[in-house]
């Protein structure tokens, strides 16, 4: 077996070469694959050596033998990108954090519209409130995300705001990345199917402020989360700038005025600034989402004064508490249809994000109306937050539905049985319905005009991942059809 080289032979290596990092695009000799095993349970050697059979090179952290062996794959794809794809929007923001990430993003490019934004993310890539480009990752890989930067900043976009995956920042693929601010949204269970524990879960999001963030960089901390008040510590270690959102004890303040159907209503401040804001948002949880990409156009460098008007006119992204069909809910008024629950859809996924969209529907509901929940949880995904959600929908809907979400490779009903164990725990019976639209179906039959529906776990998606084949489905879509 070879010895290990350092990062930079490894770049000299490359230079020439067509570098992938999928053996399934290798053509021969003129190519170049870059296997990062962490990637994949097994380290993926097969792969290597499939690359290897057709002549390419190889530069992986497996020992194979024939492949070029480094410390770090992650860290020479990110430097192979950044310096193959140099240029990037003058102002590049971040944020991480287990659910927001997309919200905050969307704000962002909204707020940031006369530096001409862009977003990159779960959605894909975002201009004007268009998908322009399709990505398939929150975060995409180095080899994509640099080539994306270099078109965005060709296009005379100034300001990117870039959603930033714990995957993302453990496979480096954002090194390199020349971020001006970085925010933290939350941090609650999810991904440990490929961190292992909170810890490691925690550590690699800590990178992008402890590593990926430059020291002049703004670091955007939402303080009315606890468990991220460590981060606090490790900017101010480092030297680096600091706004912290949230409470009334942080910088940037946020208060919640009012939440329900019609929107929400907040108050802001900053530096003694207050400003007041109606917003077409759902759930008081968007505060938070808001305060932090308000601190990011801080970071960006544009003022207060500009933030706060263009604020006025931000939006919610796709399918995030989106409401697609009208009831009577409390403050919902002239846009209530008789008859009909009101039903929204969120891409709720993760027990926090569950427990949030949930408590920000109950003030929604009328009267003795009931709060209903159809969700399931994905294949191939984190198994341990199953019984979690089960039991949180148990605790905070008054009517379970549990169904498929994206099963993937894995059992659908071993996946809904895992789910239904924490129903039950949480004290109720849920309905097990593995066919998605029968499942929203019995939720609507059941459900009055003072009811609330919550479809969770796909928001903004259109398809349904069952196996290798994603089959078409857009909650949002089904439901406006079983609504008529």
């Amino acid at each position: 077996m070879g010895c290990m080289i350092k990062i930079e032979q490894a770049l000299e290596l490359l230079r020439g070469k067509r570098v992938v990092e999928d053996s399934r695009e290798v053509v021969g000799i003129a190519d170049a694959l870059v296997w990062d095993s962490r990637i994949m349970k097994g380290g993926g050697v097969e792969f290597v050596r499939a690359a290897l059979d057709k002549g390419a090179t190889v530069v992986t952290d497996l020992e194979v033998q024939g492949a070029v062996r480094v410390a770090d794959a992650g860290e020479v794809l990110a430097r192979y990108a950044a310096g193959h794809w140099p240029k990037q929007p003058a102002k590049i923001v971040g944020v991480t954090g287990t659910a927001g990430k997309s919200s905050v993003a969307w704000f962002c490019q909204q707020i940031g519209r006369q530096m001409n934004s862009a977003a990159v993310g779960t959605l894909g890539v975002i201009r004007e409130d268009k998908v322009v480009e399709y990505t398939g990752y929150t975060s995409p890989s180095a080899l994509k995300v640099h080539p994306i930067l270099q078109s965005l900043a060709e296009d005379g976009v100034g300001l990117a705001a870039l959603e930033v995956s714990s995957h993302a920042l453990a496979l480096r693929r954002m090194d390199g990345v020349r971020f001006c601010a970085a925010g933290y949204t939350n941090f609650t269970q999810d991904h440990l199917d490929f961190h292992g524990s909170m810890e490691e879960y925690f550590l690699a999001k800590l990178r992008l402020f402890s590593e990926v963030l430059p020291e002049n960089g703004l670091a955007v901390v939402n303080v009315r989360r606890q468990e991220l008040w460590p981060i606090l510590g490790v900017v101010k270690q480092r030297g680096g700038k600091l706004l912290s959102v949230g409470t009334s004890n942080a910088e940037l303040v946020v208060e919640v005025v009012r939440a329900d159907a019609r929107g929400l209503q907040v108050n802001l401040k900053l530096d003694r600034v207050p400003v007041a804001l109606e917003l077409p948002l759902v759930g008081s949880f968007q505060a938070d989402n808001l305060a932090v990409a308000l601190g990011l156009m801080v970071g960006a460098g544009m003022a207060w004064g500009e933030i706060a008007t263009a604020a006025a006119h931000v939006t919610s992204v796709a399918g995030r508490m989106e409401i697609v069909g009208g009831g009577k809910a409390k403050g919902q008024g002239a846009l209530a249809k008789g008859g009909r629950p009101t039903v929204v859809v969120d891409y709720a996924h993760k027990p926090d994000a569950l427990r949030r969209a949930l408590e920000a529907l109950r003030p929604m509901v009328v009267g003795s109306g009931k709060l209903r929940v159809v969700f399931g949880c994905g294949g191939n995904r984190d198994a341990g937050k199953r019984p979690i959600m089960g039991k949180i929908a148990a605790e905070l809907a008054d009517a379970v539905y549990v169904t498929d979400d994206n099963p993937r490779r894995e059992e659908a009903g071993g996946i809904r049985d895992a789910v239904v164990a924490g129903v039950v725990a949480g004290g109720k019976k849920p309905r097990n319905i593995g066919d998605r639209r029968k499942a929203i179906l019995a939720a609507l039959n059941d459900s009055g005009p003072d009811d609330v529906v919550l479809v969770a776990g796909k928001g903004h998606e259109d398809g349904q991942i069952v196996g290798e084949t994603v089959l078409p489905f857009d909650d949002r879509v089904v439901v406006r059809e079983l609504l008529g």
